[in-house]
């Protein structure tokens, strides 16, 4: 039996990110809470989390105070990138989500090309009367 992750919404904008750069990504769970977890094409993956559960956390509705992102190369390293949580040196940002998406256009591959468009010369075929 399998069970849906559910994804909180405040890491809506960074999915939909994900989806149009066309990056898979996943919702993981550890012992602080659930985090974004985008598959990058050139091998690391990013690992985009909150303060999780318990302490200041806790103490707010929505349950985050701001967002953390690492980066895991496959030989294992782990640099972390952003942390506006209420201890890190972005906790200004807190849980805006402006910043972050900033630092991840820099990881993320670059959009999908525009199709070229093309004239319209006439709209025939488009209605017809019986």
């Amino acid at each position: 039996m399998t069970y849906a992750t559910p994804l909180n919404p405040a890491y809506t904008p960074f999915a939909e990110v994900a989806r149009f750069r066309g990056v898979a990504f996943h919702v993981g769970a550890n012992r602080h809470g659930y985090f974004l977890c985008l598959h990058l094409p050139d091998g690391p993956t990013l690992e985009l989390g909150g303060d999780g559960v318990g302490g200041a956390a806790a103490q707010k509705p929505g349950g985050a105070t701001g967002f953390t992102l690492r980066r895991a190369l496959p030989d294992g390293q782990v640099n972390r990138i952003y942390d506006s949580t209420l201890l890190g040196p972005h906790h200004a940002n807190g849980t805006n989500p402006a910043p972050l998406l900033a630092i991840l256009d820099r990881f993320l591959p670059p959009p999908p090309p525009l199709p070229p468009s093309t004239p319209r010369t006439a709209r025939q075929g488009l209605l017809r009367l019986t």
